[in-house]
């Protein structure tokens, strides 16, 4: 079992027991079994009149302390203390059957058959009988049964007493001496009384000191006012019922406010990387398990109207010169997201920092979705223009980086999808088509527009296609129109768009028709470009909404010579009607009329941040990826700076109009911290408060902070912050909630989970309470309705009340105070008075630590249930409480450190073969493998007690308890930590294993692998592991 070699500690229970005192002091013994036994152990006269008399068995039966037998039995499971306590059980149990044996046969003999003591008698010696092991070692149910019978009788031994005294068939000799014996009972009794009355009269009299009254029991109670009321005042005194006969009241006005918390989240780095964790949702740690979160911006921009083609969007942030650029970029740097009909979907991007720009760009393939306008059901916002969002979770990188200008180039090819008309109207441009209309001639024009490039400040606009029935070079193209004195340089057109209902010519004319270095006909381009492209700063919308252009044909003077066709061909047939044969002319070639097919539109545009062609919003991720709006042109941190790597945001609606924030935080252990990461003493937080204004966090000044009870999160307490000013419009959100965030800087490993926050929680005291805690929920309404509340909830448990104390409390109270005189020497002078300061303390164990410089430090150990029942951790600020209240009674030298116990997990693993018996359950004897296994190492863990630290076991003895179980053929396997002994026996060193402190607890982690009987047989060899002793 698990050994302890230091002092244990002082549990409350053994101290308010143990303390010698006198109220309760037995001087004279007045118990008639005790009486009994004694005389008859004492021998003389009487001892063969009560040895084998059945009252004197039953009360060596009654003294018969059985009360830790089964454990004990149980932790040697394995050692030789088995057979040990096996054999001493049962040589009582065969004493007590061979006296009753005794005394039956002398009443047979005397004539008293019939009597009721006799029965009784045989009664019990055939249940002990009953009992005895049939063999000569006793098995572990025999041992079991034994324990079970004996202790059946010691429940009935009163029973058993008062029949056989009443029976009336008494010895003569041995009812004159029950009858001395009470009477002597009756004079001991009066003595102990008078003599346990003088520490009452000493205290009463001499020291009048009183046990303590009652105190009143507390509890908050959280009032929700209704929706359309103001704030109000609750009157001091007023009641809340607790039940039929008990009323809590107000002590004070208490202010309701309308303002609620309605959520809290935990925002802080770890390796770099941005994490988000909504508290309030149970007891985890707040600065762990959260989701990654991203922060950035929202660009929403009639350049993000992109409805088909090639896609290809640039975004450049200019950077201040002051920004610090990165020397590299981590991966995934930056994450896009782009609005479409399924939500935000995420885009591969590039980016770069080139020059003083930031440049991040992505593609959107032919066949991909378009952009769309974000609506409140499958984005959270309604936005007139589609949305770009480029997020970070990695803010070290962009921390120092300022921007001053955004700009977004858009270049867009295949356009299909455009609307084209000439002179027969619309034209369909999915089939060739005549651009310039049937006669083709000199200033006939087209027309082609899109909503698209309508939206959007164009640099270049191309139209490009196939051209059709025309000759394929150009040297075919010029014999054509060689005859009207033309050729395919003097085919120009002019373009013009559409500005103001005026229509404004691009540049100078272009050529019609293009011809590749070899003379073949190139495909269709018509180009307009700006004036402005190479100057940004004067871009600006360069057409009207439909985004029209028109394109004209200037030269050559005949068109595309239908009409100069016409009259030559008339000429030359006149003239052929008239003349000989070999005046013949020859009739000209009717030119072709141009076709345009796979007709595609492509544009460059480019708006910068001051144009109202971009909207730029924060996302900040503390308001549900709310964006929050920024200024135009004003100096902008590529991310809001945060004062502290661990931040807790709070929400609150219906703050307009206030100025006082009070809210009241619960808070418990984190579970995942519990057992091995317990809290441990000189853990500090600070906390720092800010305000959201609507585009920035401002700070909130120490002196704004009335109250600050929670000390940064470490423990449970009110908050409360008055504002500078009242809150309006400007400092809520889209949803109007105000924000508030506490900065936390210090050992944030000391902040415990937030099981909850409330803004109303007011006070109330017991009236008349007898000091007993109020169950969490009692208190549900006023005593008296107000119209104004809606509900009134209790979330949590009374607190500060304490019983009466009563006389026995009141002695030990007393007599702990004479005993350590409020100076703390000895180790059980600082037990006491932890135990006497702090009721909630169940357990206190000193540890004295040799220090430096011969001075000594002390290590207090507090077990407490308080805040967890299982592992009796307290919070940091507790420990602290406790070393400050103890110090103020030790020496100037003597350092004092108040610690949780610290838990460390041990690993156990056993492979095992059972033994083949049907009867067994292979999943029984798993589980009470790991019971023995618990019961070496840890006793205290099955039965749910206190432990004691500083505890270690050995390997062999773990090895002894597992080896003997009687349903194990082979232990093939015992690994601790990872060490195993090759073999066990005498000459083999033992491994023991303890704590790394004095105040450690091992815990240990039991894997038990069940192996068929087969494995491990053939796996040794001669010269290697096989050895014959």
């Amino acid at each position: 079992m698990a050994m302890n070699n230091q002092h244990s500690g002082t549990l409350r229970t053994d101290q308010e027991a143990n303390l010698a005192r006198l109220d309760d002091f037995q001087v004279l013994t007045s118990d008639l079994r005790i009486q009994l036994h004694r005389l008859e152990k004492s021998g003389g006269t009487l001892r063969p009149l009560l040895e084998n008399h059945v009252l004197t068995v039953l009360a060596d039966i009654s003294r018969k302390q059985l009360s830790g037998y089964g454990e004990s039995f149980a932790d040697a499971q394995g050692t030789a203390d088995v057979a040990r306590y096996a054999e001493k059980l049962r040589r009582d149990v065969e004493d007590w059957s061979r006296r009753l044996e005794a005394y039956i046969l002398q009443g047979l003999m005397s004539g008293r058959s019939g009597s009721v003591a006799i029965e009784i008698a045989q009664k019990l010696d055939d249940s002990l009988k009953a009992i005895l092991p049939d063999g000569s070692v006793a098995k572990k149910e025999d041992y079991y049964r034994m324990l079970c019978t004996v202790t059946a009788i010691q429940k009935q031994a009163d029973r058993y007493t008062k029949q056989a005294e009443e029976s009336g068939d008494t010895e003569p000799a041995l009812a004159l001496l029950l009858a001395y014996l009470k009477n002597y009972g009756g004079i001991t009794d009066t003595f102990n009384h008078r003599l346990a009355s003088l520490p009452g009269i000493y205290l009463r009299e001499i020291l009048h000191a009183e046990p303590k009254a009652a105190e009143p029991d507390n509890a908050y109670a959280v009032i929700t006012s209704k929706e359309e009321a103001e704030g109000f005042t609750l009157e001091a005194g007023t009641a809340f019922p607790a039940g039929a006969e008990q009323v809590y009241k107000t002590e004070q006005e208490e202010y309701i406010s309308p303002m609620q918390c309605v959520g809290a989240d935990a925002v802080y780095q770890d390796k770099g990387l941005l994490y988000k964790h909504p508290l309030l949702q149970g007891t985890e740690q707040p600065f762990a398990h959260g989701k990654a979160l991203y922060i950035g911006w929202q660009i929403e921009s009639p350049m993000l109207v992109l409805e088909e083609g090639e896609r290809k969007v640039t975004v450049l942030f200019s950077l201040t010169s002051d920004s610090i650029l990165p020397d590299s970029f981590p991966a995934d740097a930056l994450a896009l997201q782009l609005s479409t009909e399924e939500g935000w979907t995420e885009r591969t991007c590039r980016y770069s920092v080139e020059g003083r720009q930031l440049v991040v760009s992505f593609t959107i393939g032919q066949e991909e979705a378009a952009p769309t306008v974000c609506t409140e059901e499958i984005h959270g916002m309604a936005t007139e223009y589609p949305a770009l969002r480029l997020l970070t979770d990695q803010p070290r990188w962009v921390s120092r980086l300022n921007i001053d200008g955004v700009e977004i180039q858009a270049e867009v090819t295949g356009i299909r999808n455009f609307t084209l008309n000439n002179e027969l109207g619309e034209a369909d441009t999915a089939q060739p088509f005549q651009p310039f209309g049937i006669q083709g001639q000199r200033g006939a024009s087209f027309l082609f527009g899109s909503t698209e490039t309508g939206l959007k400040p164009l640099l270049e606009v191309r139209l490009r296609g196939t051209w059709k029935n025309l000759p394929g070079t150009e040297a075919e193209f010029n014999s054509l129109y060689k005859e009207y004195d033309t050729h395919a340089d003097l085919f120009t057109v002019s373009v013009e768009y559409r500005q103001g209902g005026r229509w404004k010519r691009c540049g100078e004319g272009q050529r019609l028709f293009r011809f590749d270095a070899d003379g073949n006909m190139d495909k269709a381009e018509i180009s307009f470009i700006s004036d402005e492209k190479e100057d940004p700063d004067k871009c600006g919308d360069h057409c009207d909404k439909e985004g029209l252009f028109r394109v004209t044909l200037e030269s050559p003077t005949i068109g595309f010579g239908v009409e100069a066709y016409r009259k030559r061909f008339m000429e030359v047939m006149t003239h052929n009607s008239r003349c000989k044969k070999k005046e013949l002319m020859e009739i000209p070639q009717e030119p072709s009329e141009p076709l345009l097919a796979d007709v595609e539109l492509s544009y460059l545009a480019k708006a910068g941040w001051k144009d109202s062609a971009i909207r730029l919003s924060r996302i900040t991720g503390w308001s549900e990826q709310e964006p929050q709006a920024v200024g135009e042109g004003e100096i902008q941190p590529f991310l809001l700076p945060a004062p502290a790597e661990h931040l807790v945001l709070f929400a609150f609606t219906r703050a307009k109009g206030k100025r006082k924030v009070r809210m009241y935080i619960d808070t418990a252990l984190p579970e995942e911290r519990i057992p091995f990461d317990s809290p441990q003493p000189g853990q500090k937080v600070k906390a720092g408060w800010e305000l959201w204004n609507g585009t920035g966090w401002q700070s909130v000044s120490p002196e704004s902070v009335k109250t600050e009870e929670t000390g940064g999160l470490t423990q449970s307490g009110f908050i409360e912050i008055t504002l500078s000013e009242q809150i309006n419009d400007n400092y809520t959100d889209g949803q109007g909630r105000l924000w508030l965030r506490a900065a936390l800087t210090g050992d944030v490993s000391a902040c415990l989970a937030i099981r909850g926050i409330w803004t109303n929680c007011i006070r109330v005291t017991a009236v008349n309470g007898d000091g007993t805690s109020l169950p969490a929920g009692t208190l549900q309404e006023l005593e008296e309705i107000d119209e104004r509340i809606e509900s009134v909830t209790q979330p949590l448990p009374g607190f500060g009340g304490r019983t009466a104390e009563t006389e026995t409390q009141h002695a030990v109270r007393q007599q702990m105070r004479l005993h350590n005189r409020h100076r703390a020497i000895t180790m059980r002078d600082y037990e006491e008075l932890v135990l006497e300061h702090f009721p909630e303390v169940d357990k206190a164990q000193c540890i004295a630590i040799p220090q430096e410089n011969a001075l000594l430090g002390i290590c207090i150990v507090v077990f407490s249930c308080a805040e967890d029942s299982r592992y009796f951790l307290s919070s940091a600020w507790k420990l602290e409480e406790i070393r400050r209240a103890v110090s103020r009674y030790t020496s100037p030298f003597v350092t004092v450190k108040v610690v949780n116990p610290q838990y460390e997990k041990i690993e156990v693993y056993c492979r095992v073969v059972l033994r083949d018996n049907p009867q067994r359950y292979e999943s029984k004897v798993l589980r009470q493998l790991v019971v023995l296994a618990q019961n070496c190492i840890a006793p205290w863990y099955r039965k749910r007690e206190i432990p004691d630290s500083g505890q270690s076991f050995s390997y062999k003895e773990l090895h002894a308890r597992m080896v003997n179980h009687e349903d194990l053929l082979r232990l093939v396997l015992l690994e601790v930590d990872g060490v195993s002994l090759p073999d066990v026996d005498v000459e083999t060193e033992d491994h023991v294993f303890k704590g790394s402190k004095p105040w450690s607890i091992l815990l240990p982690e039991i894997k038990i692998e069940l192996l068929s009987p087969g494995d491990g047989i053939e796996k040794a060899e001669i010269g290697g592991n096989f050895i014959i002793k």
